[in-house]
């Protein structure tokens, strides 16, 4: 399009031009031609001067005029001319330069559209996947290697493209993307494995006990071989003390150490049931055993009161001072209490009474308070304190065995048989017969 109007204004030019230059020679040619007239005219009329002789020279005058500015015109029109061709080129190399540019753009908002789809799909399978590793480090890639792609951008789109260099730049975006992904990937699924088992972090910065990996022949077996202790005490400590001074220095720096909030929140339930056990009530440690499907009941505990045997249907929070318990707690601890009423209790029972207990660690909200009042769910507020008996005695067929609270099987493990007990040391677990559940790495 641009070269059909550039070669239609420089025909109309050229049109100009030739009519022009027409006109010009004949113009110069009849002022020639006057010019010659009036030359003999005057020549014979040199002897007597007439007011004719002085009409013909000045048109023979008029006539040089008019030959002068036919000429200056004729220089003038070509430079006029010349300037009007060269400002045509221009505008059509502008032209054909503006396509280029608009075809570039097209095409980077075509690539922009293909990998913003592409960033959209990833996001949603990401979403959805359980094992988003590789679509994650995919992402992060392709963030970290768009500085190349701009690179690239601009060599192919400057004024003067460099292809070659934006061949290679792509190249090495290439190399980097893969490089980076692969990377990214093996960064994620390390530290997902250290956030589920926490305890690996002794192999990566102690060889000898990463070159001691080699000695499992697989996984389940490293679980059960592996002690948990070494979680807490260096593997110095754990070869020069005693097994109960290092299992009781474990324990000791497990109750000072950071806890994640599930450890704090089952921790918390333990201690309550402690203090209602040493008020004689029978404890169910119902959250502990039940998990996910607790419906709400953390502890059911029980007693006689008065010849009436109260049921306390009891929730445990353990939340942070600038937390408030609001009013759906209260809501879901009634619900469950009405519910357990309703399923559990027997006409054999008519001194029954099923108490919704709400066990907290700092303060309700005013319409939790409310809440309560109304339906009749009683609140204590109840401080943690981590020095209570926490070494679970067990005995499974006639095997003594005692449960750290960092064990596999701590809180799986019921206290409920005659003799089964908690302890606060490891030296009173040992006294009473009990040993730790298995078989550990480094004693020998």
């Amino acid at each position: 399009m641009a070269n059909s109007f550039v070669k239609s204004k420089l025909k109309e030019e050229e049109k100009i031009t030739r009519d022009y230059k027409s006109k010009s020679s004949i113009y110069t040619i009849v002022a020639s031609i006057v010019l010659i007239i009036c030359g003999f005219g005057i020549i014979k009329s040199l002897d007597k001067w007439s007011i004719e002789s002085w009409w013909l020279i000045i048109l023979a005058v008029c006539s040089v005029v008019v030959i002068l500015i036919q000429g200056s015109f004729g220089v003038i029109v070509d430079r006029i001319v010349k300037r009007y061709s060269e400002i045509i080129l221009n505008i059509s190399d502008e032209l054909d330069l503006s396509k280029k540019n608009i075809r570039n753009l097209e095409d980077e908002k075509k690539s922009l559209i293909s990998s913003h789809e592409r960033k959209e799909k990833c996001f949603k399978l990401t979403v959805k996947s359980k094992t988003p590793f590789h679509i994650v480090s995919s992402m992060f890639a392709d963030w970290e290697t768009s500085v190349f792609v701009e690179a690239e951008s601009f060599l192919k789109n400057k004024q003067r493209p460099a292809i070659k260099a934006a061949e290679t730049i792509s190249e090495f975006r290439d190399i980097k993307n893969i490089a980076t992904r692969e990377r990214k990937e093996m960064e994620y699924k390390y530290l997902f494995l250290l956030k589920v088992f926490p305890e690996l972090k002794q192999y990566i910065y102690d060889e000898e006990a990463l070159l001691h990996l080699g000695d499992y022949k697989d996984f389940e077996e490293f679980k059960e071989e592996r002690d948990e202790v070494l979680e807490y005490v260096s593997p110095e400590e754990y070869k020069a003390k005693s097994e109960v001074e290092r299992n009781q220095l474990a324990l000791d720096r497990f109750k000072s150490g950071k806890k994640s909030d599930w450890q704090i929140g089952m921790l918390y339930e333990m201690y309550i049931g402690h203090l209602l056990r040493n008020n004689k009530f029978t404890v169910t440690q119902y959250g502990i055993e039940k998990g996910l499907e607790d419906l709400g009941r953390d502890i059911i505990a029980q007693r006689v009161e008065n010849g009436v045997r109260k049921i306390y249907i009891i929730q445990c929070k353990n939340w942070s001072k600038k937390k408030l318990v609001h009013e759906n707690v209260v809501c879901q601890l009634y619900g469950t209490a009405v519910q357990y009423e309703l399923t559990n209790i027997k006409l054999a029972f008519q001194k029954t009474e099923v108490i919704p207990l709400l066990v907290i660690t700092n303060e309700l909200s005013d319409m939790a308070k409310k809440f309560a009042d109304k339906l009749g769910v009683r609140v204590s507020i109840r401080k943690m304190d981590y020095d209570f008996p926490m070494i679970k005695c067990n005995i499974n067929n006639g095997n003594k065995i005692y449960h750290l609270p960092f064990d596999q099987q701590y809180y799986r493990t019921q206290i409920k048989l005659p003799g089964e007990c908690y302890v606060s040391t490891v030296r009173e677990a040992v006294d009473k017969g009990f040993r730790r559940a298995r078989r550990h790495m480094f004693e020998s």
